[in-house]
């Protein structure tokens, strides 16, 4: 109830050992833990599944870099080569979304057009605007929300025409 907190609680215990689990995935796998990875115990709160903001270093192939955890654990990969860091960025299943922090306002534009992901958000993560759309690239999301076009994809359009009364047609004089 703190007005100050960040990050809450995980929806239930199934989801909060389930982002524990791949904590240790990460770590088995090599990821480099930099900060987080465990879960805290608020007071008058034990029951909830509370887990430390976490971040790993780690190469595209892990799968704490591959796979949707819902939870926050981040991974950080290094890059040195523009080709290769768009390549593995689209290198995955998913594509819900993704962001990029940089002073360069150009290469963000350019490299927002070119990720395969349903939303990009520049120099602010988690940045949502009331009627800009929210959906998903590949096997992430189930269509798009928060926007005009949910409408059409839950609608279809149809023209009915309708006259109050029967008239002779001009062509059966």
């Amino acid at each position: 109830m703190d007005s100050r907190t960040r990050v809450s609680n995980l929806v239930s215990t199934t989801q909060g050992q389930r982002v524990l689990d791949y904590i240790d995935i990460g770590k088995t796998e090599g990821a480099k833990l930099i900060a987080g990875g465990a879960r805290v115990k608020v007071q008058d709160c034990e029951h909830g599944y509370f887990i430390e903001p976490t971040l790993f270093e780690a190469t595209n192939r892990m799968r704490v870099a591959q796979e949707e955890i819902f939870g926050p654990v981040m991974s950080l990969i290094r890059w040195s080569d523009y080709e290769t860091m768009i390549g593995e960025a689209n290198d995955v299943r998913y594509g819900l979304a993704s962001g990029i922090y940089t002073s360069n306002l150009a290469n963000a534009m350019r490299t927002a057009d070119r990720l395969e992901a349903g939303n990009v958000w520049i120099n602010h993560y988690f940045n949502l605007s009331s009627r800009s759309p929210f959906g998903g690239f590949k096997e992430s999301g189930i269509g798009t929300e928060h926007c005009r076009e949910t409408l059409n994809m839950y609608s279809h359009v149809k023209a009915i025409t309708v006259q109050d009364a029967v008239v002779k047609p001009w062509f059966a004089v």
